[in-house]
């Protein structure tokens, strides 16, 4: 085996296996990862899995409760000396009735439950939208790094027109010195873009759960897109599944029925209970059989006041929950206005970016031709150069904001920000 082959196989194994190396990691791929390390919704995950449980705990009151009993009794008086007798048996304990209360405690912990999964929701929502930001931040900040490479590219193109002619003796030296000066600051321009990208990219790798050191090799682009959303059609769905709203909708439900709880406190309440077992003086007892039945009926009169009070606490919840519910609907029919704007607005700067862009870069063609003909001089070829750089990184990053506002409209609206996306 050739040398050249075993660098060609090596190669290949280090693109096949090596995790952002090679064909690199889609957008999918990065939020599906999140989705699976991001501690953030992994803790959001655990609260969810811990309030399952609850619904469990709560239909318990729905069963009886059956224990074994085992009783040593000692007896004395005057006239009988101490003796010692034993009970061992089954003791089943039901209550019939207790005016609802277990109903509403076990309907309150499945609500409980439902906002915990709600949280999850956002949660999940809030991961894939961040890592869809630092996504295309990534590709910003590439792009705009490529773009300061094409504006070095152009400054020194200009320099060398300029000391073209100067050797010529058809420029002075001041032009040769100012093109040099715009060298100079393209490539300071190239080194910050340079590490913008790569603190980008490790924002990148936070969001993903990762160290910011890991290698990760984002694939995708920054393109024009439209999205002929109806902010309408926006609202209604973000009303109706936004996390946020269906948190507060099933809070308010869960305290409701926990008042209502709190009413059955004040109704009657019956227990039936049943016992079996063994009675004796022996140990274990195994002579005397017995069984019993028992029925209680219980009508509280008076609780200190304890009940009266936690009902008016629990009616104020009620309507703090009510009104946080209204504010929430009013918070999240902001937020979808304000992304839907903030996409309007984007489209729109795409579309003006990409005609500064096509000017500039018009512009600098024909200010370097003037320049060669000495129609211009080193002001406006430099001027013309600045133009089209800052026309780039407009267009560069109009972009990026376009993609960033969908994600936020998505946001806002209740879905997952790209994989949710209506394609």
């Amino acid at each position: 085996m050739s040398m050249n082959f075993k660098k060609i196989l090596v190669s290949l194994v280090l693109v096949l296996l090596l995790p952002g190396k090679g064909w690199g990691l889609t957008l999918r791929e990065c939020i599906e990862e999140a989705l699976s390390n991001s501690p953030y919704l992994l803790k959001a995950r655990s609260d969810w899995e811990a309030e399952k449980p609850r619904r469990l705990e709560e239909f318990s009151g729905f069963l009886p409760q059956i224990s074994l009993e085992d009783t040593l009794t000692r007896t004395a008086t005057e006239d009988v000396a101490p003796y010692y007798q034993q009970y061992m048996g089954l003791e089943l304990d039901y209550n019939l009735f207790q005016g609802g209360g277990t109903l509403f405690s076990y309907l309150a912990a499945r609500r409980d439950v439902e906002v915990a999964q709600a949280q999850y929701r956002e949660a999940v929502i809030e991961t894939a939208y961040r890592v869809t930001v630092a996504f295309y931040t990534v590709l910003e900040k590439k792009r705009l790094w490529d773009a300061a490479k094409d504006d070095l590219r152009d400054a020194k193109v200009n320099f060398d027109m300029a000391q073209a002619r100067y050797n010529e003796g058809l420029a002075p030296y001041a032009d040769v010195i100012k093109a040099r000066a715009s060298v100079a600051n393209s490539r300071f321009l190239l080194r910050g873009r340079e590490s913008d990208y790569w603190v980008a990219l490790g924002k990148l790798n936070l969001e993903m759960g990762r160290s910011v050191t890991s290698s990760v090799n984002p694939q995708g682009h920054l393109k024009e897109e439209s999205w002929d959303v109806d902010f309408s059609m926006a609202r209604q769905e973000g009303l109706r599944s936004n996390p946020m709203v269906l948190q507060a909708q099933k809070d308010l439900e869960a305290q409701r029925y926990r008042k209502d709880q709190i009413y059955s406190e004040f109704s009657p309440r019956v227990d039936f209970q049943w016992r079996y077992g063994w009675q004796d003086k022996a140990f274990p007892p195994n002579d005397y059989k017995e069984w019993s039945w028992q029925l209680t009926f219980t009508l509280p009169i008076f609780s200190g006041f304890a009940s009266r009070a936690r009902l008016a606490r629990n009616r104020a919840l009620v309507d703090s929950r009510r009104y946080r519910l209204a504010r929430v609907k009013l918070e999240v029919e902001q937020d979808v206005w304000e992304a839907y704007q903030e996409l309007k607005k984007s489209q729109s700067n795409v579309l003006s970016a990409h005609a500064h862009l096509r000017d500039a870069t018009h512009d600098l063609e024909v200010t370097q031709g003037r320049y060669k003909e000495g129609l211009a001089n080193m002001v406006d070829l430099i001027t013309a150069q600045a133009n089209l750089s800052e026309a780039r990184a407009q267009y560069i990053s109009s972009l990026a904001d376009l993609e960033r506002s969908m994600a936020a409209l998505e946001k806002s609206m209740g879905r997952v920000p790209y994989l949710e996306r209506e394609r």
